[in-house]
């Protein structure tokens, strides 16, 4: 995770509901603001972001092959966004 504090932790934690909407209103607003001002965990975000958009535009089958879901799940936790430095959440 990103060394900046505990915020950076919490956003890091929570970015996949973030990004699925799956957050209370609450919560969503203190991701919103710490993406605000905060680089690395914007970076982040915007990563997770784009590969949850390319999965979906090449995933296009209704039902996903036997150990795919679990497979992606596994390179995603171990991806390091390009170019950023950062680890895996």
């Amino acid at each position: 995770m990103v060394d900046c504090g505990p915020e950076c932790e919490e956003t890091l934690r929570r970015i996949e509901a973030f990004l699925d909407h799956e957050l209370e209103p609450e919560l969503r607003s203190k991701i919103e603001a710490h993406l605000s001002g905060c680089g690395p965990c914007t970076d982040r975000a915007s990563f997770q972001q784009h590969l949850k958009d390319l999965v979906g535009s090449k995933c296009t089958e209704a039902q996903l092959p036997a150990g795919l879901q679990e497979r992606l799940g596994q390179l995603i936790s171990s991806a390091e966004p390009p170019g950023t430095g950062l680890p895996a959440p």
